[in-house]
């Protein structure tokens, strides 16, 4: 399956963008990887069989690259990929820790398809490794901006230090939302486990969807409101 080539490669000295890399990983998700997944999985329902788990692999791996390229991101600009990129559309605002979805998004949406209880055992067990492991980064962070903090006010902050704690916080939730997605889609298995697949493509593509975002945008108080509130 063709796959958009990573951030920071080509020519001596260039650059590409993260921005770029993810609307060309958008636009490979959104075709021709979900039409080939849905192809599949209408072909044969309820079947498991060789283009159905290509399908559904090649969709796992294209996640696994967004990943990838988010660590190469970090690896150059940590404190543009910890926070909001620029290439993140106001909708996915809301759903992002430390960089992109939160993991436990993951295993809503797993519940979300009527799961069987022994999915849901699984997926209970992989959301108390979440819970375990997001505060402990989370706590990471903050401890990194508060020592950065009280050295800046001395007079003595290390800033590579500080970038290289971003770095290695980046990474480790990074590898925590690929871990998740690893052990759901290996609990679900089969036809489920691309079912998963094919509604977390679908939920990140409708992020993008210029439909729903001018139902967001028109969902949104505009700036007057807030002028007129403050002016009072």
């Amino acid at each position: 399956m063709p796959r958009p080539p990573p951030p920071g490669r080509g020519a001596p000295g260039a650059r590409r963008p993260m921005r770029d890399f993810f609307a060309a990983w958008l636009a490979t998700l959104r075709s021709p990887l979900l039409p080939l997944l849905r192809r599949a999985l209408s072909s044969s329902p309820g079947a498991w069989n060789d283009p159905l788990s290509s399908a559904a692999a090649a969709v796992e791996a294209h996640f696994e690259a967004h990943w990838s390229a988010l660590d190469s991101a970090a690896r150059q600009d940590p404190a543009q990929v910890i926070c909001a990129g620029d290439w993140r559309s106001p909708l996915e605002l809301p759903f992002l820790w430390l960089g992109d979805f939160h993991p436990s998004l993951l295993t809503s949406l797993l519940r979300s398809l009527s799961p069987s209880p022994r999915l849901l055992a699984s997926a209970d067990r992989v959301d108390r490794r979440i819970r375990a492991a997001v505060p402990v980064l989370s706590d990471r962070l903050r401890h990194a901006q508060e020592v950065f903090t009280s050295a800046e006010v001395a007079g003595g902050a290390d800033l590579e230090a500080f970038l290289e704690e971003l770095k290695a916080v980046a990474l480790e939730a990074n590898r925590l939302r690929r871990g998740v997605l690893s052990d759901l889609v290996a609990a679900a298995g089969g036809h489920q486990a691309a079912l998963f697949l094919e509604a977390l493509s679908r939920f990140v593509l409708s992020m993008h969807d210029p439909e729903v975002l001018r139902r967001f945008d028109h969902c949104r108080p505009s700036p007057g409101i807030f002028g007129r509130h403050e002016a009072r």
